[in-house]
């Protein structure tokens, strides 16, 4: 099984950043819990209202369990009426 290194963007609506930041922070501690988590980091951005997730894990299953949590699912949920469209994800690939 190979690794799964990726960014996630979400980006809230106006006025929605406070309580987008504070919702996905709810994502840290079960996911960090998971099986397969390497590591998951939530960051807020320089451009006001934009956070990103930098997560590693240990194979594509393992990220496909994490996709399918209740917390993931519930969180991302509740997020689509604070975000101003889908979170972007961008998987990566080290250039060597």
């Amino acid at each position: 099984m190979s690794e799964v290194r990726l960014i996630a963007r979400a980006a809230a609506r106006e006025g929605k950043a406070e309580e987008l930041k504070a919702l996905l922070a709810g994502m840290v501690k079960p996911t960090r819990a998971e099986a397969g988590c390497k590591f998951y980091e939530f960051f807020a951005s320089n451009e006001p209202g934009v956070f990103y997730f930098n997560e590693l894990w240990q194979s594509r299953e393992h990220l496909k369990a994490h996709e399918a949590s209740m917390h993931f699912v519930e969180i991302l949920g509740k997020a689509k009426d604070l975000t101003d469209g889908p979170m972007r994800v961008d998987f990566l690939t080290e250039v060597k």
